[in-house]
């Protein structure tokens, strides 16, 4: 009798691509039996490229060849990576941010895109011999390789999986590095005031999905509300996930919870591949998970509760890619998950603050300082008329408190030694060869360089238009203030808080743990300074241009102007003295400063609202903003017209557009924008996803979506 012959198995995948459909692929038997959601690497084209199992199939559809199927590579995992809320919760947020699945499963999943790097080592050579002896040939000593490495040594089919199953069987161990604590453990708490312990209380009983607002003013505690809602969700046998928008902030939350937590985790783009891979290895034991906006899709199979601080910051906002909320989609995620989830601010998003004002929000009010000084009154400096970075009166105010023993922080929100440089005689200013911008003078180095696409050039002695050496530097930037001040105080312990200062997470740390201690007397810097560092002995902090932001073309510019001056207000006194501000400008009248006083965040919050409800402009409609871009001016422009044009016929939006951009040339490429927007927020993005997979992109065209874009530049 002859033997039946064995049926074949089918799996189809989503392919790590910008596509929009599914592929099918035969599975081979020495993979094991096939599961969805694990990882696969399969044949595309004339490429190799990572895909996600979708479903498993005995046969496939009846217009398919099945000699036509390739095969599957290599199977990347053992089990599946994520759960199937965590893969519901993805699904979504592809659909809502108009991307094919598979941008978006390559997004989530970049976290284990470190395999190459993942290291093992042999337990038992002739176990492996005899289970393996292909893969035997690459472990010749017990020092352990790389997955890259021994490749280089067997080049045998499936290579990850026969490594993972060599594990399996005992006859190799993964290898990583354990990270080092030497944190003491803190047994004390901060008693809570009658408004944080109601905050405390509310989250820890709801086990539902259950957004909060933490509405606190600067220095009002909010940090000790997060820690003692971790604790308590942590002896339940749960994990927490805290969002920060700056790698800058990590140093002081990990201290903090460091102090409390046996097992604190971190993940930010500074971490080495080793780093991020022992992170990966220790998810199940982590109690707390600290990180920026991609620690949002490490896998937390207890997870308990989410915690955004800063909820307000731009930084959460990605602005190139899949362009997506960490914010919004950590929403989705704690929906998906039915998990309380809390969002915290001095200067909450007005998108937030519809929600509470609409009852779609708790919100929990933190109105009084953990010390509690007089109301801040800033010092408003006029300097109309003024050739000085620095004013005398910001410079008395330094010395006074520098010689009380305390610190200070001075902001401004420019890079390096001046944003521009000017010829005297012809007026001719630098420009980006690639960009719509001016050239930023780098003076140490002697270049000039865009900030926005990192071309530079040498600073020249002579004008390129007209020959005469009549270059001045317009404006100042942070290199400039730093040299002013040592000049006028060449005592002054001072250092540097800004992009071109610190370039990795060791020149972070070394600066904040320096001025932690007081072997720094003031740091000066952009943005990076402002957002939540906690520093007790700061009693002075100085705006050194505080008109910088207010003109952007930008409906938002307002919101943002007074959420950053809010934040560097905050800075100053935290500990047990008072705190001064010294604001220096160019409108003193204006109407902006009477914003700057924490006791009125409601009515400001209000007044945009309402507002933005006049205009009907977000968070009361829904817009989206779609780029195109090309080396040539008349590609971008077509493909431009071409979008908007099969939109005419949509009733239920409004459209503007074509225009240039703000920033029309950007690396080199033209750059054309329609705002797609829909005041009703009951259309879009979803009904702009079938007219995206229709309309192909001409060839040397870029086409950049964003829904609820944050950056109009």
């Amino acid at each position: 009798m002859l033997q039946q012959e064995k049926a074949c198995t089918y799996i189809r995948a989503i392919v790590f691509a910008p596509l929009w459909q599914s592929f099918d692929y035969v599975w081979s038997d020495d993979l094991g039996e096939p599961q969805v959601g694990i990882r696969i690497a399969v044949p595309f084209g004339h490429s190799k490229r990572v895909a996600v199992v979708e479903q498993v199939m005995t046969s496939v559809d009846e217009q398919e060849t099945t000699s036509d199927l390739k095969q599957v590579l290599d199977r990347l995992d053992d089990k599946s990576l994520y759960s199937d809320d965590y893969w519901g919760w993805l699904q979504r947020a592809s659909h809502y941010y108009l991307r094919t699945t598979g941008e978006m499963y390559e997004l989530a999943l970049a976290w284990a895109a470190l395999d190459k790097q993942r290291r093992f080592k042999c337990l038992n050579r002739e176990l492996l011999l005899y289970i393996d002896d292909d893969l035997a040939l690459a472990f010749t000593s017990k020092r352990a390789l790389s997955l890259a490495s021994i490749a280089k040594h067997c080049a045998v089919r499936a290579l990850q999986w026969r490594v993972l199953q060599a594990v399996r069987e005992g006859a190799l161990e993964e290898v990583w590095e354990k990270p080092l604590d030497d944190t003491t453990r803190v047994k004390t708490r901060l008693q809570l005031r009658v408004s944080q312990q109601q905050a405390v209380d509310a989250l820890c009983e709801n086990n539902v999905f259950y957004p909060a607002l933490l509405f606190g003013r600067t220095g009002s505690g909010k940090t000790e509300v997060y820690l003692q809602i971790a604790e308590k969700l942590v002896a339940q046998g749960k994990q927490v996930l805290i969002l920060v928008p700056e790698i800058g902030l990590t140093p002081m939350w990990k201290q903090r919870l460091s102090e409390r937590f046996e097992y604190v985790s971190i993940w930010h783009s500074g971490l080495t591949s080793r780093e991020k891979i022992a992170v990966r290895h220790g998810l199940e034991n982590t109690q707390v998970l600290l990180g920026t906006r991609s620690a949002l899709f490490l896998p937390l199979n207890k997870l308990g509760m989410i915690v955004i601080d800063e909820e307000h910051d731009t930084s959460f906002k990605q602005q190139d890619g899949v362009m997506y909320s960490a914010r919004d989609m950590a929403l989705l995620l704690a929906q998906a998950l039915k998990i309380p989830m809390v969002l915290g601010s001095a200067t909450p998003s007005l998108e937030s603050w519809r929600q509470v004002k609409e009852g779609k929000m708790a919100c929990f009010r933190l109105t009084e300082r953990v010390h509690q000084h007089t109301q801040i009154q800033p010092e408003i400096i006029d300097m109309r008329g003024s050739t000085s970075v620095l004013s005398p009166q910001l410079l008395q105010r330094l010395k006074e408190t520098f010689a009380r023993g305390e610190q200070a922080m001075l902001y401004l929100n420019r890079r390096g030694y001046a944003p521009a440089l000017q010829c005297t005689a012809c007026g001719y200013v630098p420009q980006c060869r690639l960009c719509s911008l001016r050239l930023t003078l780098h003076r140490k180095e002697g270049v000039l360089r865009c900030h926005t696409c990192d071309y530079k050039e040498r600073v020249k002695q002579t004008c390129d238009q007209c020959g005469e050496q009549a270059y001045l530097p317009l404006g100042s930037g942070t290199e400039r203030l730093e040299d002013d001040l040592l000049a006028a105080l060449p005592e002054l312990r001072l250092a540097r808080f800004d992009r071109d200062m610190i370039r990795s997470p060791k020149d972070l740390t070394q600066v904040l743990t320096g001025f932690e201690a007081g072997d720094i007397d003031c740091l000066l810097g952009t943005q990076m300074l402002v957002k939540g560092h906690h520093f007790p002995n700061v009693t002075l902090v100085g705006v050194i241009n505080a008109d910088l932001g207010m003109n952007l073309p930008d409906f938002r510019a307002s919101e943002r102007w007074w959420q950053q001056m809010t934040q560097v207000f905050g800075r100053t006194g935290r500990g047990k003295q008072a705190g001064k501000v010294v604001v220096q400008t160019w409108s003193p009248d204006a109407s902006w400063f009477e914003r700057l006083d924490e006791s009125k965040a409601e009515d400001v919050l209000d007044e945009e609202l309402t507002l933005r409800q006049l205009t009907h402009f977000p968070p009361y409609a829904r817009w989206v903003r779609v780029v195109f871009s090309a080396g040539y001016h008349e590609k971008a422009i077509v493909a431009a017209n071409q979008f908007a044009k099969a939109l005419q016929s949509w009733d239920e939006v409004k459209v503007s557009g074509p225009m240039p951009c703000a920033l029309e040339r950007l690396s080199g490429r033209f750059r054309f924008e329609l705002i797609i927007r829909d005041e009703t927020r009951q259309h879009l993005p979803w009904q702009l996803l079938p007219l995206i997979k229709k309309l192909r992109v001409p060839s040397g065209v870029r086409r950049k979506i964003d829904v609820d874009p944050q950056d109009l530049m």
